[in-house]
């Protein structure tokens, strides 16, 4: 009977924490919690007082962002093209000001479609770009966007069928190049 005991201790206290688990109710964060500074609608942060290696707002900030990964839903936003809203954000909540930020995003390999007009992406992918706004809104804070020219034809496209405001670099690799050499800080995605 004493076995019986300890054996059924251990599984009760779990079958007690998962019943309090999925009864508890979490609260819901308070308007503005979530902010979009720069890049109104992408990549939301919270800004926590109190918070440790803030950036400075007399400083400037130069990063190239590599995103090669492939696009896993056609439908929504690239996730890695929020983070750089998010990075722009961060900043700027901070008190940098644009002028401040040289980024620079350099979109290769399966992530080509992300730059794709809305005409060639529906004609792939049977609805419209969900990355033109963003990418519209990041040119309008003064990102610089290139996608690698070798991908670009690789995947069957030509530069006629790129979102306004998105350079063609002869390679992603050498796009990073140059740029880490011009003293921008590598952030892959």
């Amino acid at each position: 009977m004493h076995h019986l005991t300890i054996r059924f201790v251990p599984a009760f206290i779990a079958a007690l924490a998962l019943a309090t688990l999925a009864t508890a109710t979490w609260a819901k964060p308070a308007h503005g919690y979530w902010v979009t500074p720069a890049v109104p609608g992408y990549g939301a942060i919270h800004v926590w007082t109190h918070e440790v290696s803030q950036p400075s707002p007399h400083a400037t900030y130069k990063a190239v962002f590599y995103i090669p990964q492939p696009i896993a839903k056609k439908s929504k936003i690239n996730p890695e093209l929020g983070r750089v809203a998010r990075m722009l954000n961060i900043f700027t909540a901070y008190g940098v000001p644009l002028q401040h930020l040289h980024f620079v995003v350099v979109v290769d390999g399966g992530s080509i479609p992300t730059i794709l007009d809305n005409r060639a992406y529906q004609d792939h992918f049977h609805r419209p770009n969900p990355n033109a706004k963003l990418v519209a809104l990041l040119a309008k804070d003064g990102v610089t966007l290139r996608v690698c020219g070798v991908a670009l034809a690789g995947w069957g496209f030509n530069p006629k069928e790129v979102l306004r405001g998105v350079g063609i670099a002869p390679t992603g690799p050498s796009t990073l190049i140059l740029y880490e050499n011009r003293g921008y800080a590598l952030v892959p995605f």
